[in-house]
Parts: C-alpha cells; sequence; structure tokens
C-alpha cells in the first residue's frame, strides 16, 4: 500500500520560477474524524499553511479511491482511462474559528504557495510565513445553477503571520492539565493531521472489489471536451508547474527550519508519523 510524496516548496518553487520568467484510505478507529476545510460555497477563506504537503492522486468516478503514481498497474480504473486527478494537502489554521485542519485541494491551488516561495524565498507553512487568502467563485451553468464543476480558486498571501504561543499548543498534543505530552525521546508529540496515514492508497484488494461491483456501463471512461470542441479520454488536468517530489529527511524540511526552534519541548518529526513539524 503506498504512501502519498511529501511536497518540496523549493523544488516546486524553481517550476513556478521559471514559468513566470517564461511568461514576463483506510480508516482508523483511534483516530478522531478527520476535520477539512469546507469551501463549498462561494467567499474568501483565510488560512495559515503548517507543516509538511503530500502530494497523490484521488479518483472520485467510477469509484472514490486515493492512489499514488505508482499504482496504476493495479488500479482498473486508472487502466480502463478514468484518470485521478493530481491533488494536495496540508494542515492548516482555519482563521474562521481558530481549529486545525486539512486542506485539500488541486495545483491551481498549490502552485500559488510554490509561487510564494519562489518570490519570497520563505517557507509558506514555516514559522514565519503568512496568512493566505483563498477566494472561491463558483460560476452559473446555462440552467442558471451554481456550477461546482466549474469552481475557480484565487490565492493571495497577506500579512506574516509567525505562530503565537497560543498556536503552538495546537501543533502538539496536551494533557488534560494543558501540558505538553512527550515521547520516549523527549520531545513533544505532534498533533497535526498525518497526512500520510490519511492519504496512503486504496488497497489494490479493494480497488479491484470496488470495480467487480461496478456495472458494465460504469466501467466505460468518459469521454472529456477539449477546448477545441473533440473529445477524447486523454486527462483534462493540465500538469503541475512543480514535479511533486519524495524528500530525503536529511533536506526536508523536518530537519530545516522548525517552528518551535526557539522553544523548549520541540515535537517529536519523522517520515513515518508523517505529522513531522518541519
Amino acid at each position: 500500500m503506498s504512501k502519498p510524496k511529501t511536497g518540496n516548496w523549493d523544488e516546486e518553487s524553481k517550476q513556478a520560477e521559471a514559468k513566470n520568467a517564461n511568461t514576463s484510505s483506510d480508516s482508523n478507529s483511534n483516530r478522531p474524524k478527520t476535520d477539512y476545510m469546507d469551501m463549498s460555497k462561494p467567499g474568501d477563506y483565510d488560512v495559515r499553511l503548517v507543516g509538511p504537503h503530500v502530494w497523490f492522486r484521488k479518483h472520485f468516478k467510477p469509484y472514490r479511491a486515493t492512489v499514488q503514481d505508482e499504482d496504476k498497474g493495479v488500479d482498473p480504473a486508472w487502466q480502463a482511462g478514468f484518470f485521478p486527478g493530481l491533488r494536495a494537502a496540508i494542515n492548516v489554521i482555519d482563521r474562521a474559528d481558530g481549529k486545525l485542519k486539512i486542506l485539500e485541494k488541486g495545483t491551481t491551488v498549490f502552485n500559488r504557495f510554490a509561487e510564494y516561495k519562489s518570490i519570497f524565498n520563505k517557507d509558506p507553512a514555516g514559522k514565519d510565513g503568512p496568512n493566505f487568502r483563498i477566494k472561491v467563485s463558483i460560476p452559473k451553468g446555462k440552467d442558471g445553477l451554481p456550477n461546482k464543476l466549474k469552481t475557480e480558486y484565487s490565492v493571495t498571501h497577506m500579512q506574516d503571520a509567525p505562530f503565537t504561543d497560543a498556536e503552538k499548543k495546537i501543533f502538539v498534543k496536551l494533557d488534560d492539565k494543558g501540558n505538553v505530552i512527550k515521547g520516549e525521546d523527549g520531545k513533544a508529540i505532534s498533533n497535526l493531521w498525518p497526512l500520510k496515514e490519511i492519504y496512503k492508497s486504496t488497497s489494490a484488494e479493494k480497488l479491484k472489489e470496488m470495480w467487480d461491483a461496478l456495472p458494465p456501463e460504469k466501467k466505460i471512461a468518459p469521454k472529456k471536451e477539449t477546448s477545441d470542441g473533440d473529445s477524447s479520454n486523454s486527462p483534462s488536468e493540465k500538469k503541475p508547474e512543480a514535479k511533486p517530489i519524495a524528500e530525503k529527511m536529511d533536506k526536508a524540511p523536518a530537519a530545516s527550519e522548525d517552528v518551535f526552534a526557539d522553544e523548549e519541548n520541540l515535537p517529536a518529526s519523522n517520515d513515518d508519523a508523517s505529522a513531522e513539524l518541519f
């Protein structure tokens, strides 16, 4: 069962910078219910990115499943022409209520975060990163109703927002008295959503089971309209400006600038836990 690849702002920002130059899961009963950013309605959403992000692919049809690039050979839907869209996820503080949530979106949003890194040479999810405003617009279709399939996102960085002492306590586990819970290594235990576990691949057995349960007509991949009006089974998704890569921990954010760099009780951080704080 594959796990998603950790993103790398440095590599992704290089891709974004080059473009600018050219133009000018399985459930865990012990885990609380995952809290996601709900951006289903038009409006402005302010968030503060926290920690590493992960890349993965996701099917919405003909079944819902999470896969990685290396899973293509065991994914019946992908082999049949159903292309799983490229997506990314990151922990964020929702400025509307101050809660830690998961922001899951496509390359349109995450490439903007990478552009921030390329322009300012600052980790958009690091201790000195900014708030971001994500504006959601949903155009109306021919029937006059909102067409959510055409939802548009614009991302703007706002003021720098260094983590406060109160926010830092959100990132670690606390006991009933509000004291930081430490692991055997003496480091605080991270409270970030474990993205690599949440977005690990749906098992090959489950993929086959869901595929076999589909009626024959649901196994035919729909043709997609291209810009010139032709239709095909090729993916309509644009390739990401930043190629997702796997980080090596000696150069990963977990080993570099830490949100608690000047504090005691550094959060525990390892690649398997996938809830590292830089």
